[in-house]
């Protein structure tokens, strides 16, 4: 799994550091009389990659312009996808930890650049001056000096105790705040942290805290959120010579013990308001989720991401911020995130300058079509 994180993740970059001036040439001949993409557009897209089904959200100008669901959310009843579709948007989750810290930092309940044992008094690392010295800011933009991913175990621990545990047998790699590495069980432990503090578990904290305030009444955790609701997508593995084959959902029980970092469940409507929130000061609704100086520290550009991480891209734009990946392309400040799970594909892409963004959910594995999709939609929106 954690090899899989990676290699999905360098991929997604690839989209920025091609330049918003790339569009997805599909697309961009199948747009619609208002600019955007007619739906046969992105089905073509779909056919091609092998896309069960998907949910677009475009914002442009600050306001959604468009939400909609393409394909089949079950192949085997022929369901539609529709914008209340719940998809997993994998490790798009870790953007909502980090604005669940964000929150706690507001109400002066936490320091980002305090030692984690102010809080979790009983966490040891393999290293004792790195114990000491350890804080959620290194948690969330993955410069704690801890090893990335495909490091780890690649048996998750079935709780989140057992994955803590498994810090203090793992070496540090780099001296802190010196490296990027792009580390899951971080943002877990940033989530323990959490828990600790405020006396309840991160998913109850998440719900209350951001999906109520955001209307998400029906966002879930894990697979077995997913399964229970009445209108799910179901993930799909595409088989080259059987075609799409379910995923079992056994195959996403990692996620329970791993939601912080990516076991969030979502619908297409719910993550256009989240990138709503994400592109404004703060607030929704009228309310104030965050203040817009710790919005604003979750995307300030942060470690530089190195050409060892994503070799297959130039690296010199791409940094880490809080939860979430920055890039300046040709004066344009983006902030964006994936999210790879078996059966699912996620991304998010904001430009706060143009308040604009696009997110896409699919129930396939195929990193190109969220790739080409981006490409395309952002080139739309920000001409």
């Amino acid at each position: 799994m954690n090899t899989m994180i990676r290699s999905r993740c360098s991929r997604a970059l690839a989209i920025c550091t091609l330049g918003i001036a790339v569009a997805g040439a599909a697309l961009s001949r199948s747009a619609s009389p208002a600019g955007f993409p007619a739906p046969d557009a992105l089905s073509r897209l779909m056919s091609t990659y092998h896309v069960p089904g998907a949910a677009l959200a475009l914002i442009k100008d600050g306001r959604i312009v468009l939400e909609k669901g393409y394909g089949y959310r079950d192949l085997a009843t022929q369901a539609p996808v529709t914008t209340t579709t719940l998809f997993n948007i994998g490790s798009i989750s870790k953007s909502f930890t980090a604005l669940d810290i964000a929150k706690l930092v507001d109400q002066h309940r936490v320091d980002l650049d305090a030692p984690v044992i102010r809080y979790l008094p009983d966490l040891r690392l393999s290293d004792p001056q790195a114990t000491r010295t350890l804080t959620l800011r290194q948690l969330l933009s993955h410069t704690s000096g801890l090893p990335a991913d495909e490091q780890w175990p690649q048996q998750v621990p079935p709780t989140r105790q057992g994955i803590v545990a498994e810090f203090a047998t793992m070496p540090i790699t780099a001296p802190p705040e010196t490296r990027f590495q792009y580390c899951s069980r971080c943002i877990v432990l940033a989530a323990c942290v959490l828990e600790r503090i405020v006396g309840q578990s991160w998913e109850a904290y998440t719900r209350t805290h951001v999906f109520a305030p955001l209307g998400m009444t029906t966002a879930s955790f894990g697979p077995v959120g997913l399964e229970q609701a009445p209108n799910h997508a179901q993930p799909y593995h595409h088989d080259p010579v059987l075609g799409p084959v379910p995923v079992p959902w056994g195959r996403l029980q990692y996620l329970d013990p791993l939601a912080p970092a990516g076991g969030i469940d979502a619908s297409i409507d719910g993550m256009g308001r989240y990138a709503l929130l994400q592109l404004g000061d703060g607030t929704i609704f009228g309310h104030r989720v965050v203040t817009a100086d710790m919005l604003a520290e979750l995307h300030r550009l942060g470690i530089a991401v190195g050409a060892d991480w994503s070799p297959s891209a130039p690296t010199k734009n791409l940094h880490y911020a809080l939860g979430w990946f920055t890039a300046n392309i040709h004066g344009v400040h983006l902030v964006f995130h994936n999210g790879a799970n078996p059966g699912f594909r996620a991304s998010i892409f904001l430009v706060p300058s143009f308040k604009a963004a696009v997110v896409i959910l699919a129930n396939g594995e195929s990193d190109r079509f969220t790739e080409a999709a981006s490409r395309g939609l952002l080139e739309q929106l920000l001409h």
